[in-house]
């Protein structure tokens, strides 16, 4: 999938718990992309260097990788919803939350049975 545009990198995207997360996600080739509002705010040009402001990312990776992944880098990490495929990193008081793809397999009201996947579609 060809991304539609691009966007200068934000101050947040260059910072150094932004790199090391990168870094830790991206060791084994595997790509990561930042999604929600971290995105919305860097189109928006508004500020996300604030360390209340969750960065969220996305990857093909299962959980258990992405904190295998994490431990390698000695980044702490926290399996804050394992079962929808997430897990936030933590580095210098900064909060990431990671999130690998999923499919929505059987819904009830608003929480969900998921299926990992590695299709960005």
């Amino acid at each position: 999938m060809k991304p539609a545009s691009q966007i200068e990198p934000s101050d947040w995207m260059r910072a150094a718990p932004t790199r090391r997360v990168v870094d830790a996600l991206r060791a084994d080739g595997q790509e990561i992309r930042f999604v929600g509002g971290c995105v919305r705010d860097a189109l928006l040009a508004r500020s996300a260097d604030n360390a209340e402001s969750d960065i969220d990312i996305a990857t093909p990776d299962p959980p258990q990788q992405v904190m295998a992944l994490l431990d390698r880098a000695a980044i702490k990490n926290i399996p804050t919803g394992l079962a929808h495929g997430t897990v936030t990193a933590v580095v210098d008081g900064r909060h990431f939350e990671i999130t690998t793809l999923r499919i929505d397999v059987k819904t009830h009201g608003r929480h969900a049975d998921v299926a990992f996947t590695d299709d960005w579609q």
